[in-house]
């Protein structure tokens, strides 16, 4: 009897010891999972744990317009104001010919509140593709990805184009395509793992690269990690002397998968609002800001170009007045309901993130209005805020 009470305690102590063992090597994935509560959007930044900072270098120098003098009617800033606030947004900024119209916020929001733009971040992935490739770091858009992903040479995956990831055609597969998120499938992994590249390096081919267009938040994680391997810097460092120096934007934070790990890209570049104004107001002025040439005028139309698969997207944006109404540009989970109109301007860029941020932008009419929000819409109209201010520019 007491040889099998031996073995017994034996037995739990190994069970315990493997438990254990378990929980510590698994605990950045288990402490992940088990706070996440299923709704990317209602997620708190503190949950979002490691950051790496993007340090900036903040002059918060966008001219505010005085009453009298703003392009855009008081009545309808106020019909705008109104249905922001009751559609939940924590901020709302319109900006006209560089000039400030109205910059509310909401609840315990100011404009030094960081919030999670979710995909508006891929934009940013799509200006430093541009931006390596005036510097030589990459050499064409044609350029497959094996060149820059050692691991994929003499790999279908690689054969992929830089061009075709940022049409989103480059036909891999997605790990997630919904919030929720198995704790033991390849996507939990990605998404609460210690080792975003491991999975990003995983992604089977799906489709010939250049046949297929698709929503597909793991393309700009490969692109994203392209453009480190390219440029030999992490991409916190590139985007931070590119682009948020550069522009004066306030430091800015990224997710990681472990301290002195691989940051997403695909989304959660956590910024003020304020600083997507001025993201917006380089893409409007064809990537110049204060007389300097922050990328190029050819890689801000060639971004702003719909693909040959989707006219209705370029590099990792939305385009058109109407691709909201033709419904099925709109990405997967998404919510999107279809329009009951298309946008009242036919140059239209659409920078779209989960849970309805967004920014738009008009060159034409010098327009561009930023949108932020922690809640989910009631009642979404998805061109409505864009059109009052349209129209009264008109």
């Amino acid at each position: 009897m007491s040889h099998i009470k031996t073995y017994a305690l034996l037995s739990v102590g190994a069970i315990l010891l493997l438990v254990t063992g378990f929980a510590l090597s698994e605990r950045v994935f288990l402490t992940r999972y088990l706070t996440y509560e299923g709704d990317p959007l209602a997620l708190p930044l503190a949950w979002y744990a490691p950051l790496e900072p993007v340090r900036g270098a903040q002059q918060d120098d966008l001219p505010i317009a005085d009453a009298q003098d703003r392009r855009v009617p008081s009545d309808v800033l106020d019909s705008v104001t109104q249905y922001s606030a009751e559609q939940g947004s924590h901020s709302l900024i319109i900006v006209h010919d560089g000039v400030i119209q109205t910059e509310q916020y909401w609840g315990d929001a100011t404009r030094d509140t960081r919030f999670n733009p979710q995909s508006m971040s891929k934009v940013l992935v799509a200006l430093l593709t541009g931006i390596a490739i005036d510097e030589g770091h990459i050499a064409s858009v044609d350029d497959p990805l094996s060149l820059y992903i050692d691991e994929w040479r003499d790999d279908p995956r690689g054969t992929a184009t830089i061009q075709q990831t940022l049409w989103m055609t480059a036909g891999l597969e997605q790990l997630l395509t919904s919030y929720e998120v198995r704790p033991f499938g390849r996507g939990g992994r990605y998404a609460f793992g210690d080792d975003f590249i491991a999975e990003v390096l995983d992604l089977k081919l799906k489709d010939a690269p250049g046949t297929t267009f698709e929503y597909n938040n793991d393309e700009t994680n490969v692109l994203g990690l392209a453009i480190e391997r390219a440029t030999g810097k992490r991409y916190a460092d590139y985007l931070s002397e590119k682009l948020w120096q550069p522009l004066g934007l306030a430091d800015a934070a990224l997710y990681v998968d472990h301290e002195g790990g691989t940051s997403f890209k695909h989304c959660c570049a956590f910024s003020r609002p304020y600083d997507w104004a001025k993201i917006g107001l380089l893409i409007a002025n064809n990537g110049q800001w204060k007389g300097y040439q922050i990328v190029s005028a050819d890689w801000i139309n060639a971004m702003t170009t719909g693909s040959p698969l989707n006219k209705n997207y370029g590099y990792l944006m939305w385009l058109g007045s109407d691709y909201i109404r033709r419904g099925k540009s709109a990405p997967p989970g998404s919510g999107l309901p279809v329009a009951p109109e298309g946008y009242a301007a036919d140059d239209m860029i659409v920078l779209l993130g989960l849970g309805e941020q967004r920014v738009w932008i008009s060159p034409a009419n010098k327009l561009v209005i930023v949108r932020g929000t922690r809640t989910w819409a009631p009642s979404w109209n998805e061109t409505k805020i864009a059109n009052m201010i349209l129209r009264a520019l008109q």
